[in-house]
């Protein structure tokens, strides 16, 4: 069953990071034509303007890592006392091992402490607060880190104006405790499977594997869909029609449903934090439910693009970070895209740390892609 009810699971800390690299929507002037007009039009409409992304070779872990650093130093967390971490992501390290366990050894987490990755796309974030509540409040789990982190601006076309001006990246780190007073928090989980591959790399696992012959050619020639981009089976597949009629009808629907179920309406909810689509998605949702600009925020969007699973932690940082801290809030989070399936909660958080929203700086022992071929040539050859 999607609506599900924990009682017994506080949110302590949110941090958030970004990468330093910004792309403005005007210098890519070239792939509108320089047709500054239609710039100014996708922005005012659309909202595209800025958006992060990573440099070669960071990746979502990277992000995830520093931004778990931030949290347990600046709330000066006893490492030894986490007992899970959790680990949401789209585009891991490597297909296996988990990169949960990277990130575990980077973190210098105990021993005792399980990890493990989710995958998962724009939904990630409240899926990944569902399995971490679910698994405190069955006395599993005391103290959880959840770390939610993508980086869909990794191997985009930047010549694809389907997918390219959308983008950006992010990683979030997440602290959730056992509370011994009631504190309760709602979710429904919503999936619409036939739409699986509306949002979808085609040749990216093993199921249309890449295998380095002749035949290989076809996954990366150029085809031309019907709006006139060029796309590879390589490439992410995005059919906007299908995603749209999506997210206007599900998501609106799971939303009330779980208002619905529990009891709650608009007054009741400080802040409707949708997953950052874009500007006009937002807008549209917030006001199909009837939330006002103001208590649905989009800004994040313009500053910083689509950041998949990290973009409602971004949109709760860049937006409401001084009220997190300073007073108790209720707020509405719905993360929507592919599966295609919707994740929503109501969560409350009182006086919770909020880092704000950081730029990510490269470790120390930070190898760049040529370091990293070296890294595994000697690892495997001495």
């Amino acid at each position: 069953m999607g609506l599900s009810k924990f009682k017994h699971v506080k949110i302590k800390g949110i941090s958030t990071v970004v990468p330093e690299k910004e792309i403005n929507i005007y210098d890519e002037a070239q792939y509108y034509g320089n047709n500054i007009k239609k710039i100014d039009r996708m922005r005012k409409i659309v909202g595209f303007y800025k958006r992060h992304v990573v440099d070669e070779g960071v990746t979502a872990s990277d992000l995830c890592i520093n931004a778990g650093e931030i949290l347990l130093s600046e709330m000066n967390i006893d490492k030894d006392s986490i007992d899970a971490l959790i680990f949401v992501v789209q585009r891991p390290d490597h297909s296996s091992p988990a990169t949960a366990y990277y990130i575990h050894d980077k973190l210098k987490l105990s021993k005792n402490c399980m990890a493990f990755d989710i995958r998962q796309g724009c939904t990630g974030w409240v899926y990944g607060l569902y399995v971490a509540s679910a698994l405190i409040e069955s006395g599993a789990a005391k103290r959880i880190l959840l770390l939610a982190g993508d980086t869909p601006s990794s191997g985009v076309n930047p010549a694809d104006r389907n997918v390219a001006p959308v983008f950006g990246d992010g990683g979030s780190a997440t602290l959730l405790e056992y509370s011994d007073e009631i504190n309760k928090s709602y979710f429904n989980i919503t999936v619409q499977s036939n739409g699986y591959e509306a949002i979808i790399k085609p040749s990216s696992g093993y199921r249309l594997p890449f295998l380095y012959d002749e035949s290989d050619k076809e996954l990366t020639e150029y085809l031309t869909t019907p709006a006139g981009n060029k796309e590879r089976l390589v490439d992410l597949h995005l059919d906007g029609i299908a995603v749209f009629d999506f997210t206007m009808n599900a998501v609106p629907s799971n939303i009330e449903d779980l208002m619905k179920h529990f009891g709650f309406n608009r007054e009741n909810i400080d802040y409707l934090m949708l997953h950052q689509a874009n500007k006009q998605i937002v807008q549209t949702l917030s006001s199909k439910l009837g939330f006002s600009d103001e208590k649905a925020p989009y800004y994040s969007f313009e500053a910083f693009g689509n950041q998949s699973i990290t973009s409602i932690p971004i949109a709760i940082s860049y937006n409401i970070q001084e009220e997190m801290q300073t007073t108790e809030k209720r707020i509405l989070a719905s993360g929507f895209g592919n599966g295609l399936a919707v994740a929503s909660c109501i969560i409350n958080t009182d006086k919770i740390y909020c880092s704000g929203i950081r730029m990510f700086k490269k470790p120390e022992d930070f190898l760049d892609r040529k370091q990293y071929i070296k890294y595994w040539k000697e690892k495997i050859t001495n």
